[in-house]
């Protein structure tokens, strides 16, 4: 297996593997293919994804880096691993490399949100991530 920067090329296979994931519970996310192929367009120009394949794609990470108070962090947009891929070290290896790629870049923190019924919630736990007790997440549907 292989860890290496999306291009342009996988776009179509990386929205059809976030498309299958993302719609499962506890997600349930019903975005049509092409607002998800927007976002990862968006994402490929502006931020970075990065895919772990061997013949296929098993898995993806898109994140930003961005500059606030504390310095630079990432924010971690989406972590997908293929179903009969999960709870194989796939995800374990994506945050290996991001893990490496932050500290390449001296960044000395990553954020991320995810939902709270999410079996993943173990496994971030598991390698050390910890639920951020001074943030909450907000939002308002306009």
């Amino acid at each position: 297996m292989k860890i290496r920067k999306a291009n342009k090329k996988d776009l179509k296979n990386i929205t059809k593997l976030m498309k299958e994931e993302l719609s499962k519970p506890p997600f349930n996310e019903k975005n049509p293919l092409k607002d998800i192929l927007k976002s990862l367009n968006f994402y490929l120009k502006n931020a970075e994804i990065f895919i772990i394949s061997n013949k296929e794609i098993l898995g993806l990470i898109v994140f930003q880096i961005e500059q606030w108070w504390e310095g630079k962090v990432i924010i971690i947009q989406d972590l997908v691993v293929k179903e009969e891929f999960q709870k194989k070290n796939i995800g374990k290896e994506l945050m290996n490399f991001l893990e490496k790629y932050a500290h390449n870049k001296k960044i000395k923190r990553i954020y991320f949100e995810t939902n709270k019924k999410a079996p993943s919630t173990n496994f971030y736990k598991k390698i050390g991530y910890k639920i951020n007790k001074n943030r909450i997440s907000m939002s308002k549907k306009l």
